[in-house]
């Protein structure tokens, strides 16, 4: 009895000191012993469309915010007055908890450099979106006290994408986008005003206003650009690059005169069951053997998956351009690659699945939601799987065109996974091109199909390995365009290993599951 009564008392105490917690359902964490500071995070959560007065009832307790100074002046191109200042939220758990905030301290705000690290009260102020910018007002520069300089900053990748997905989360913070493609007319039309890109996934605008110092640079056909994300009186996100640095210009100059190879881009690698849902995170790892540029000389790259259930049933009748769930077609518009190096063509710019590495400063041509979005051309109904995992065979095909017919010659293509289904027949099929796999003629005999005559080699056999890129190898000679030494055997690599390649740090010539490219 004893034993039971003390039972009770300790569950009756322990229920009481829980209830003196207060659980904050906005970010699902138990509140103690009131902060004298406030994270951006909630900070923004207050404002709900209205003014906000800041005190403490409204802050819970809070009379400051602390974080680093992300705006610079010096260059001309932000919101006169407005300092611009991020920081992150200890909240566990991988939760990304960076947010930043504008404060509006007049002509002051220009004193403050990049990295200094500062207290500010904003008991007194008010939050409010003034000319789309969400900021607070009412204070000057005997707010902002600083406690220290050149703290390192947090970049965030930012695409189309992720914009889309969640602005509030990427306004007023430093940012970078990769790949960014613009239509320019060129050597003559420069950055200065609102100019639309392109990254890969989407369309986005970058916003160079007329009193910034560096406004007359040329605007290039490609650019990595970094900056603030700031919105437009409208709503619309823009980045804002703070100076000349941050603009970086990456176009490479082709002569258009010179005419493509047979095999101007080589398939290297491909990812076709990322960890979680394939949908939108399959994609396929590809390299130029010279350079190209996309906007002179269109690609496209076209999947095949033929999947028992797949429709349409039968053999493909318009081979590559069968279209429905049998192939998906990705056309290749914009964007520039040197000679001997990778680029890539898929769903969301991360290494393996949702969550996973952001591998956006490799050279994306084309991220495409495919699962949400059809195929290019009519070619393709949205598929969760653009890479098919299943007994049949699957196939990558890169074309040097967009203009697809049933004999069109890719300029490489490889197959892989089982050998059953309808895939040659009736005189159509997957149209091969000559590489280290399938050649078009056997002697006199012309085989211009997947599966006809000797051309029945696959890069992998059976489904791919889950989780794992898969390396195709082999050494490509681009002077005499022909592939050399052994026939591309696909290797699984787990990732992170693949960051090698992936990253953008440039392949290991020591490692044999490597493409490699001579001459």
């Amino acid at each position: 009895m004893k034993n039971l009564k003390k039972y009770i008392v300790a569950t009756v105490m322990l229920g009481i000191a829980l209830a003196a917690c207060k659980r904050d359902d906005k970010v699902n964490i138990v509140r103690g012993t009131p902060s004298a500071f406030i994270e951006n995070l909630d900070l923004r959560r207050i404002y709900r469309g209205s003014d906000v007065s800041l005190n403490i009832q409204t802050t819970r307790q809070a009379e400051f915010i602390k974080g680093q100074v992300i705006s610079d002046h010096s260059g001309g191109n932000l919101p006169q007055g407005l300092l611009f200042v991020q920081n992150a939220k200890n909240m566990g758990g991988g939760i990304d908890s960076l947010r930043g905030i504008a404060i509006n301290i007049g002509a002051a705000a220009a004193s403050f450099l990049p990295g200094d690290s500062v207290h500010i009260k904003i008991d007194g102020g008010v939050l409010t979106r003034v000319n789309g910018i969400l900021q607070i007002t009412g204070l000057t520069a005997a707010n902002v006290e600083k406690k220290a300089s050149n703290v390192p900053l947090r970049v965030t990748r930012v695409s189309k994408t992720n914009l889309v997905a969640n602005a509030e989360r990427h306004e007023s913070t430093l940012s970078i986008i990769y790949n960014c493609n613009f239509e320019p007319n060129i050597g003559v039309e420069t950055i200065e005003g609102v100019k639309t890109f392109n990254e890969g996934s989407g369309e986005m605008n970058m916003n160079v206003s007329s009193s910034a110092t560096f406004k007359n640079e040329l605007l290039p056909y490609s650019a990595n650009i970094q900056g603030i994300v700031i919105p437009a009186a409208n709503g619309e996100q823009q980045i804002r690059p703070r100076l000349k640095a941050d603009f970086m210009p990456t176009s490479l100059t082709v002569d258009a005169s010179i005419p493509l190879g047979p095999n101007p881009v080589i398939i290297t690698g491909f990812f076709a069951d990322p960890t979680g849902t394939d949908a939108n995170y399959e994609y396929v790892q590809l390299m130029a053997t010279q350079d190209l540029d996309f906007r002179q000389k269109p690609f496209c790259l076209i999947t095949t998956n033929n999947a028992g259930a797949n429709t349409p049933s039968g053999f493909p009748t318009q081979g590559w351009n069968t279209g429905d769930l049998r192939t998906y077609k990705i056309n290749i518009l914009r964007g520039t690659v040197a000679k001997g190096t990778f680029f890539y063509v898929g769903g969301n710019k991360v290494i393996n699945g949702s969550g996973s590495t952001d591998i956006s400063n490799a050279n994306w041509v084309v991220s495409k939601l495919y699962s949400s979005v059809d195929g290019d051309d009519g070619i393709g109904t949205r598929t969760s799987n653009l890479l098919a995992n299943t007994g049949n065979p699957g196939g990558i095909a890169v074309f040097p065109t967009t203009d697809i017919n049933l004999m069109s010659i890719p300029s490489d293509v490889v197959f892989y996974a089982g050998t059953g289904g309808d895939i040659f027949g009736n005189g159509v099929g997957y149209s091969i091109c000559d590489n280290d796999f399938y050649k078009r003629y056997n002697g006199t005999t012309f085989q211009p199909f997947y599966r006809q005559g000797t051309n029945t080699a696959r890069a992998v056999a059976g489904n791919p390995n889950a989780t794992s890129f898969v390396y195709l190898g082999g050494t490509y000679d681009a002077s005499a365009k022909r592939w050399t030494g052994s026939v591309r055997t696909g290797k699984y690599v787990l990732t992170p290993k693949a960051l090698e390649e992936i990253e953008g740090r440039g392949p290991d010539p020591t490692k044999s599951d490597v493409t490699k490219l001579i001459n």
